[in-house]
């Protein structure tokens, strides 16, 4: 048996379209038939369906010895985990936003604060970056932030609010993460799942 950790929502549900186009492998119908259950079990694989920030927690503690997230939590946590692929899927990217283009943002408001701090330390600008955990887009609208940092995918909940993309950052995609200790002691097991789910 081998455990996987996959975030709930929009990213679960890329991966299993990418499935759909893809030859569906055999524990795809269990996976796709599931509406509200945690733990899915199916073919020898247990999949773990999980709040997207904790799948690498799973995956670090040895919960899990893969996990699919994306390249997003990544990029903000910093999990002591083995990244093994990209996929082709989840795609999309961070992007500073704002209702008023400025010379420079003092204030950003942000789901993902290590991540911010380290795109403006990378251009030695000094901001104050605020923490939020949802409706970031409204901090900029009422004027609680110059503007915000976010993941945008088609632009239409910036739009929606008054607000313009200003900056496009890195990309996002998701990606294949392994427990480094079931990285060697079940391999064999990793391949099996990585070529099931034909990438490349």
């Amino acid at each position: 048996m081998i455990t996987i950790a996959l975030s709930k929502g929009r990213l679960l549900k890329s991966f299993l379209d990418y499935l759909e186009q893809n030859g569906h492998p055999r524990w795809h119908g269990a996976l796709k038939a599931a509406q509200r259950e945690l733990l899915v079990e199916a073919e020898g694989i247990r999949f773990l369906l999980v709040k997207g920030d904790d799948v690498p927690t799973y995956v670090e503690e040895g919960i899990a010895e893969l996990g699919i997230t994306g390249s997003d939590i990544l990029a903000e946590y910093g999990a002591d985990v083995n990244e093994l692929l990209e996929l082709p899927f989840g795609h999309c990217h961070f992007a500073l936003a704002s209702k008023e283009e400025l010379p420079d943002y003092r204030t950003i408001a942000t789901k993902y604060v290590n991540y911010s701090r380290s795109v403006f330390d990378r251009s030695e600008k000094p901001v104050k970056i605020i923490k939020l955990n949802g409706s970031v887009e409204l901090a900029a609208v009422i004027g609680m932030a110059d503007a915000i940092v976010d993941i945008v995918q088609s632009g239409d909940t910036l739009r929606m609010n008054g607000l313009e993309e200003r900056v496009r950052l890195d990309p996002i995609n998701a990606r294949l993460i392994a427990n480094k200790h079931a990285f060697f002691t079940k391999s064999a097991e990793i391949r099996a799942f990585i070529n099931e789910l034909r990438v490349g």
